[in-house]
């Protein structure tokens, strides 16, 4: 069934909707696009597990509606240049009543990053940090490799767990919910993968407390059988709505809208680690003698190649803007002038022969169809402008799930994913998704394509240490210059808005963070 005939039969069941309205349930139903691939916090730094790990855990410090860290569970200052001292809040619990102390954070911070099979491991924190010392219970000291004010936003999603319960622990324990305990505003009940997550509220919780008693996330992945739950009055919130039904959600007033803008880039990757890559051959489909995707050349004809404008009012509707670099305005290191790439197809071509590709080539692109607004038709769409320059391109669909554990092996050639800024510094993505590989020192941990430039890594090296933020921010819009108008190290497509919808009676508060939090849904005034 089509979008336009559910919203149709929507506005039928708006007398459901009233009546739940008059009637507020107990229980918090949210349906969301994606679905976790685990209750381990510390499993893997993407968007859905994310999502779900701050119903039930605490990082060690909270962000503000700028994504700039705030106290949270623990407070900070810096007392040196390399020091950082973090001091757990007052009174925080766990879920099973302990208190959380330093030595939780300690066992938390070793943990990360050796989680195994990890598809997005949580390196960046043990690569900034050179030693750790417990001086009380209330109290840790981090010594970072130099002046580096990346481990306070490290700090941002370094998710807190109780040491007498996951010293032992596996990832199948968490799932299982024998370890999902945290300090966080929900207590985990039941996860039934495929159907739904069963929280309760924490009444013991340090902040504020949830509106509901119960909440319910439910995966479906589908957005017109999410739309449709909705509107049956099957789920109180959905995310991730798609941009050709928001004007018409607004018209119905058995149904409120929340919109923010985002902090996420989507974008293309593409495999440069060696000279031969799995989904890249000649036309007749025999392997090529090396990787075009390594020559920069060949990455900006395939950036130029794209209409972003065309995607964005076609596919999008509008609710998204072109991009053409990392960082997001008001972010440091947003450069004003590193606009997404024009579109010019006959330049593309002349780029592609110049590298010695006069005929093009062939590639499959890879695609979620369930983690991104329209990430399937976007490909496609993609796909077909490519094929115009000479590169004939198909396109494979699959849910987030495979998806992301396929990406994490670096399965593919070219894919379509995103990265969504968890801070108001763009460093920390720079670091993570364009600088090379290196697992000692905590960098590159989410650059799948595994490019790599010593120019770019020099200027991301240099900043890391600049807390001065003119300095801080010169230097990124730098490095963002090398790798994006350059050498194309990845291929920026846009920025999408975020909308959530709910049944009237309640509100939502949106956040740059995109994250769908079941703390924020409340009763309306």
């Amino acid at each position: 069934m089509r979008l336009p005939a559910l919203l149709l039969a929507g506005l039928l069941a708006s007398t459901a909707l009233t009546s739940a309205r008059a009637q507020p349930r107990e229980e918090a139903r949210v349906g969301l696009q994606t679905e976790t691939s685990s209750i381990d916090p510390h499993f893997a730094l993407v968007g859905a597990n994310q999502t779900v790990a701050q119903h039930l855990f605490d990082p060690m410090l909270g962000s503000d509606r700028n994504l700039r860290p705030v106290p949270g569970l623990t407070s900070f200052t810096n007392p040196e240049p390399d020091l950082w001292e973090f001091r757990v809040r007052e009174g925080a619990r766990f879920q099973d009543g302990t208190p959380v102390t330093a030595r939780d954070i300690l066992f938390s911070l070793q943990r990360m990053p050796k989680v195994p099979n990890s598809p997005a491991p949580f390196i960046r924190m043990a690569g900034a940090v050179v030693e750790m010392q417990v001086v009380d219970d209330s109290t840790i000291r981090l010594r970072s490799r130099g002046p580096d004010p990346s481990v306070i936003l490290n700090a941002m999603t370094a998710y807190v767990v109780p040491e007498h319960v996951a010293k032992d622990a596996t990832t199948a324990d968490f799932n299982a919910g024998r370890a999902a305990i945290g300090s966080g505003p929900w207590r985990f009940r039941e996860w039934q993968p495929g159907s739904r997550i069963a929280l309760e509220r924490n009444d013991d919780y340090w902040g504020e407390k949830p509106a509901f008693a119960r909440a319910s996330l439910r995966p479906v992945a589908n957005d017109a059988a999410r739309l449709a739950a909705l509107l049956a009055g099957d789920l109180d919130l959905i995310d991730a709505v798609p941009p050709g039904e928001i004007v018409r959600l607004r018209g119905n007033k058995a149904v409120g809208i929340s919109s923010a803008s985002s902090s996420r880039m989507i974008y293309l990757a593409l495999d440069q680690s060696g000279d031969s890559t799995p989904f890249v051959t000649g036309k007749d489909g025999k392997p090529l003698p090396q990787n075009p995707l390594r020559d920069a050349r060949v990455r900006r004809a395939l950036s130029m190649g794209i209409n972003r404008q065309a995607i964005v009012e076609r596919v999008l509707s509008g609710a998204s803007r072109p991009a053409g670099q990392l960082a997001v305005e008001g972010q440091i290191g947003y450069a004003p002038d590193l606009a997404a790439p024009a579109f010019d197809a006959e330049a593309a071509k002349r780029l592609l022969a110049e590298a010695g590709y006069p005929d093009g080539f062939r590639i499959t692109l890879h695609s979620p169809n369930n983690r991104y607004i329209e990430d399937d038709k976007t490909s496609q769409a993609v796909a077909q402008f490519w094929t115009r320059i000479g590169i004939e391109t198909r396109v494979e669909v699959m849910p987030s799930n495979v998806f992301f554990t396929r990406a994490g092996k670096r399965e593919f050639s070219a894919f379509l994913i995103g990265f969504g800024h968890t801070t108001g510094d763009s460093w920390l993505g720079l670091s993570q998704v364009l600088h090379s590989f290196d697992q000692a020192k905590g960098l590159g941990g989410l650059n799948r394509g595994r490019y790599s430039s010593p120019r770019f890594d020099r200027m991301i090296d240099e900043a890391r240490t600049v807390a001065d933020l003119d300095q801080r921010g010169a230097l990124l819009r730098q490095a963002q210059e090398v790798a994006f108008r350059e050498e194309a190290g990845i291929i920026p497509l846009h920025v999408p808005n975020n909308t959530w919808a709910h049944r009237a009676g309640l509100s939502y508060e949106a956040g740059l963070d995109e994250n769908t939090l079941t703390q924020h849904l409340r009763l309306a005034p």
